[in-house]
């Protein structure tokens, strides 16, 4: 059942990671054609290059979700590397439980305020001609926090079903592509 949990909350961060990826190839069409067109058209625009910085940051904050799943964080590992299989997960359990939940949580609430702020007062781009609805990029905020809250559900569930059944520990990926 843990399993079962694990692959439900990895789903959307797995989504997630996808969509950044088309997001990323956006960036790519819309950098290119800024490129061009300033160089040869001299079409510039605020807008472009605030569409560049919105796709780039959406994207990032899909693909946050994943990178936990695959293991491809960061971790300072000066202790932990000596550990037994068994006390890596269970300090990995107590980071879930202990910080990142918690932390990740309050990041949550307080990007939804956040979101809601610019969409109730109409922002948008301090610049002149550049994006408005400044909320859709402040949304992407919370959307990311939420899928690393997932992913750490995904992983806790694996976690708390490897502490059960002596599986795999939790310095190799959870769910490798495949």
């Amino acid at each position: 059942m843990l399993q079962s949990i694990a692959h439900i909350c990895a789903a959307l961060p797995r989504a997630g990671h996808f969509a950044g990826g088309w997001l990323l190839f956006c960036l790519a069409f819309v950098i290119g054609y800024d490129v061009v067109g300033r160089k040869f058209f001299n079409t510039g625009s605020t807008m472009l290059q605030e569409l560049q910085w919105h796709l780039h940051g959406a994207a990032m904050l899909l693909g946050f979700g994943a990178t936990y799943l695959k293991d491809a964080h960061v971790r300072v590992d000066l202790l932990r590397g000596s550990f037994p299989p068994r006390a890596k997960i269970w300090l990995e359990v107590l980071g879930i439980v202990l910080f990142l939940i918690p932390y990740l949580g309050f990041l949550f609430h307080f990007s939804i305020d956040y979101a809601l702020r610019a969409w109730a007062t109409g922002e948008g781009s301090v610049g002149g001609g550049g994006l408005p609805n400044r909320w859709i990029i402040k949304s992407f905020l919370a959307i990311g926090f939420a899928l690393v809250i997932l992913s750490a559900l995904s992983i806790l569930a694996r976690c708390i079903d490897a502490l059960r059944t002596g599986g795999k520990a939790p310095d190799t990926p959870f769910f490798p592509d495949p």
